[in-house]
């Protein structure tokens, strides 16, 4: 596949994504039943994975061969960085007055009122889904550009695209979704100094980890021994 369709059928698979979830999952009744919603978000987010993994996978391996050296140091700044989204997050947060961060509740949140089994599940979407969002927002929306005036510009567009992908995580108010906005600059200035999408890619995953799947499979492991809240 020419490199040119590639990339255009990257920007599409997050889009895609989107409307499959929020359309034709409806259509066809898989949002009534909690554990076949979060089975079908699963297995969409999976396939958008794959194919950008598909896609991608010669730049990713090239990336990674430049990314692997000092690799111990890169994780240790990586750390630090995931550390500086998390206080970057809590900051926004803050100047936004909390009335405004509110979100309704929402009967299409297929993790609520699950057994922690199935929150760990829940957690899988959040898990790998750094590798098809770095590579679409900073990649393909901001590092294709080689003009210094047009990679400032395409850095705060792609921080706010970034932001809307998550309406369906605040059920569409979009004062909650300010800080994602903000995340995605940050996490675009990570790629541009790093230049390399490892860089970005690596601190999304680690925040996305310690989120989602990270207290998932802690509830998971308390409740085997026993332990419930």
């Amino acid at each position: 596949m020419e490199t040119s369709k590639k990339q255009w059928w990257g920007l599409v698979v997050i889009p895609l994504e989107l409307l499959i979830g929020n359309y034709l999952f409806p259509l066809l009744h898989l949002t009534k039943d909690p554990k076949v919603a979060l089975m079908a978000s699963t297995l969409l987010f999976l396939a958008g994975f794959l194919i950008m993994i598909y896609l991608f996978h010669d730049f990713l391996r090239e990336q990674w061969r430049l990314y692997r050296q000092k690799l111990f140091l890169k994780l240790l700044l990586s750390i630090l960085l995931v550390a500086g989204a998390f206080l970057l997050l809590r900051i926004v947060r803050g100047l936004i007055p909390s009335d405004l961060l509110q979100v309704r509740s929402s009967i299409n949140q297929p993790s609520q009122s699950l057994s922690p089994s199935w929150a760990v599940l829940a957690a899988v979407a959040p898990f790998i889904a750094p590798f098809a969002e770095e590579l679409t927002f900073r990649y393909l929306l901001l590092g294709k550009f080689s003009s210094k005036i047009l990679r400032i510009l395409m850095l705060f567009i792609q921080g706010i695209l970034f932001g809307f992908i998550h309406w369906n995580n605040f059920n569409g108010n979009i004062y909650a979704m300010i800080p994602y906005m903000v995340t995605g600059v940050y996490f675009g200035l990570i790629y541009l100094f790093s230049k390399n999408i490892w860089g970005s890619i690596i601190v999304h995953w680690m925040l996305n980890t310690m989120n989602s799947m990270l207290p998932a499979l802690l509830l998971l492991i308390l409740n085997i021994f026993g332990i419930k809240f």
